[in-house]
């Protein structure tokens, strides 16, 4: 038997149509009528008969949640059956509360007078009897009250959401005439479709345009129309801010970096199977010390995200701007082992197990992706590439969130460094707004703060990236890598074309050997050289060499006649190992600058060793240099070619010194026989006419000379 309470005019709503309660008829039958068709509700019953909902089917749809009971409002406050829970009304309206107890106290009354004295009376009793909820409310007044009463639900439905306060919460009834609105309208559509108008023009645009107006109309009725007053113009034109009229005015990628909802993300359901890849700009200046300290710049941070975990499997901080090299680098860092972050952190080992190669890697579309030789080398390695959308920095979210959060964690609190003052007001930097640290002060705070992200609870995740590693690598699955990374170099390095002796390879100033590797090298490859442009007691040979500009502590030879690449180490290991291309001619140049002397104190000083030298020569010999020099500048050959600008002209000696220069002029000007060949005799004799071969007769055998048979190299072809 149903014992739920029914009551003639209750809505419900059944398969998405709004019925009310007509009448309930005896053997518990019910009369439900559409709200739009009037036309009484029927259910089909299996058998294909139709019948009369019943009190028992209705609580049994209502249990199934296909049947509601929808509170009715006054058609009014229609606006009041929005869906609320209890805490937002109340922070919403804290009188709203007070207003639901006092209507349903009085709907408990029963039947009372809504005199004025009637209802002080109740309101008293309220207040009594409620003075937890009451006591820091002032009761209403009598006509406040008949009009809750009237306008805020029914007796016995009192419901909390139609108790709010309209006020600043529904539109109100517009004053301004239609014409204003409409021209009103007009200019806010005119500033979210002109970039360059602000909200100020467009309102003096309406100012102007109402104000010819009301000089026309004034002239003629006596009347005008009103201005709106900037606040209202702005209202308004907020009002139509939408995805639309952003589009119109700022573009189709700022409406949708606005309004347009976000995608699921990038998600994977084990480790290592997707990971992305971006670099930034770190938020911290970096001096390097090369005799003195000396400003660098801003680094730059590669990094590489576990898309599962959030873990950060490898990352570079270098001053090689963005580019394939730095990438190569980081995967290469993200493929190893982390011993340094065993001993960062002793309580947590597990630090130093976050690594391994990734199925598939999420890339933008910077240069150093997009090439073919990224992505022939990542093939090669076995790992797939996606390329994000262009102008979608949402689409790899959780790396940039990432950037967000080792700004707020590291970079937002580092100090401004403890450099002399008057080094950083040469550089321009603010020590207070600015972080200033060395490199290896940079990396060992990055590598700190790593460890740290990895050991905090994380929101996504609802645990810390590093406990979320490691139940998702476990015994079972392990942890993939690349046996040889050392093949990223091999395959995507930069390439260069080099000598290789017996001391090794130079490089960038550089020296790289290893006696094990260069000898047998140089045995594959000097054979094949050339004999010509060979050098002198000592094997060499030119050989391509590719190298990492991220790292310069080793470089790949390619043996051509083994087909493959040879790593030779740098002999400076210390200082190359980690050192990118760009730092090593920063500290070349900066050493050329410490060491560097003027033109002048060069020439001072080759001057003075050629002095040295000269004072150990023989004098017969500085003799025979000076008259070999006074031969040469005699010489009209020399004087020809060193352009016949200066002469030197010899005239016999006077008594009072020196003849008279007589100069000689040319008779080639002058010659009438037109250069023809002179008659006279032949040198040598007479030359002797050379006697024409004997050639044999048809019937004459020639005669063989036994000797001339004795050679038969030059019949070998003809036999």
């Amino acid at each position: 038997m149903s014992l739920m309470r029914l009551g003639i005019g209750d809505v419900w709503e059944i398969d998405g149509e709004r019925h009310y309660l007509d009448r309930i008829l005896e053997g518990g039958f019910l009369v439900l009528r559409a709200f739009e068709t009037g036309q009484p509700y029927q259910r089909l019953l299996d058998t294909g008969e139709v019948t009369s909902p019943t009190r028992q089917w209705l609580e049994d749809e209502f249990a199934a949640g296909t049947a509601k009971k929808i509170d009715v409002v006054p058609a009014s406050k229609a606006q009041f059956a929005r869906e609320a829970d209890v805490e937002l009304i109340i922070e919403t309206d804290p009188r709203a509360i007070v207003r639901q107890i006092v209507l349903k106290s009085l709907d408990r009354m029963g039947d009372f007078s809504r005199s004025d004295d009637s209802l002080l009376r109740a309101l008293a009793i309220i207040w009594e009897s409620k003075p937890r909820q009451l006591l820091h409310h002032r009761p209403p007044s009598p006509s406040t009250v008949r009009r809750w009463l009237r306008q805020r639900g029914a007796a016995n439905n009192r419901p909390l959401r139609a108790m709010v306060s309209a006020s600043g919460r529904v539109s109100r009834r517009n004053r301004l005439p239609a014409s204003v609105r409409r021209r009103m309208h007009e200019a806010a559509a005119a500033y979210w479709s002109n970039l360059r108008l602000s909200v100020g023009d467009a309102y003096d645009d309406l100012v102007d345009r109402l104000r010819r107006i009301n000089g026309e109309i004034e002239n003629r009725a006596g009347v005008s129309v009103p201005v709106p007053s900037r606040e209202t113009f702005r209202k308004h034109l907020r009002s139509l801010e939408c995805f639309e009229t952003v589009a119109a005015r700022y573009g189709v990628k700022e409406a949708n970096k606005r309004f347009k909802a976000t995608g699921k993300g990038l998600t994977a359901h084990r480790p290592l199977l997707l990971a992305t890849i971006d670099h930034t700009p770190a938020d911290v200046h970096i001096v390097m010390e090369a005799d003195e300290w000396r400003y660098v710049g801003r680094p730059f941070l590669t990094l590489i995200v576990d898309v599962h975990s959030r873990c950060i499997l490898g990352w570079v901080l270098s001053f090689e701007p963005p580019s394939l090299y730095s990438v190569i680098e980081c995967i290469r860092r993200a493929n190893r082992p982390k011993p340094r972050m065993r001993d960062l952190f002793p309580d947590c080992p597990e630090l130093a197990d976050i690594y391994g190669k990734c199925d598939e890697v999420v890339v933008d579309n910077g240069l150093e992706f997009i090439g073919p030789s990224f992505e022939s080398g990542m093939t090669d390695l076995g790992v797939s590439i996606r390329w994000a959308p262009i102008k979608s920095p949402t689409y790899k979210a959780l790396v940039e969130r990432f950037f967000l959060t080792l700004n707020l964690m590291l970079h937002n609190k580092l100090p401004g460094g403890t450099f002399p003052l008057q080094k950083l007001r040469e550089w321009d930097l603010d020590p207070q707004k600015f972080a200033v640290l060395t490199l290896e002060q940079a990396e060992g705070l990055l590598d700190l703060a790593i460890g740290t992200y990895h050991q905090s609870l994380h929101r996504s995740l609802k645990d810390t990236p590093v406990r979320t590693w490691l139940r998702g690598v476990n015994a079972d699955t392990g942890i993939n890598i690349l046996g040889d990374d050392s093949q990223l170099d091999k395959l995507l390095g930069a390439r260069e074309e080099r000598l290789v002796t017996r001391s090794g390879v130079e490089l960038f100033n550089l020296r790289y050997h290893d006696p094990a590797i260069t000898g047998p090298l140089l045995e594959d490859l000097a054979r094949r050289e050339a004999v010509r442009g060979r050098r002198e007691g000592s094997a060499s040979a030119k050989v391509a060499v590719k190298y990492n500009p991220a790292n310069l502590g080793k470089i790949h030879v390619w043996n051509g006649p083994r087909g493959v690449y040879v790593t030779l180490p740098c002999t400076d290991r210390e200082y190359a190992e980690g050192l990118s291309k760009w730092q090593h001619d920063r500290l070349q140049e900066w050493q050329r600058e410490s060491n560097a002397r003027t033109e002048d104190d060069r020439r001072a000083l080759r001057l003075r060793l050629r002095s040295a030298i000269g004072a150990l020569e023989d004098p017969k010999i500085l003799r025979r240099q000076k008259r070999a020099q006074a031969r040469l500048l005699a010489s009209p050959k020399i004087e020809a070619l060193g352009g016949g600008g200066l002469r030197i002209a010899h005239a016999e000696p006077r008594p009072d010194g020196m003849a008279p220069v007589i100069p000689t002029v040319a008779l080639a000007a002058e010659r009438t026989d037109d250069s023809a060949k002179p008659v006279r005799p032949q040198r040598g004799g007479r030359r002797k006419i050379p006697r024409p071969p004997t050639i044999p007769t048809p019937n004459e055998q020639p005669e063989w000379n036994v000797a001339d048979l004795a050679d038969q190299s030059e019949w070998k072809d003809v036999l």
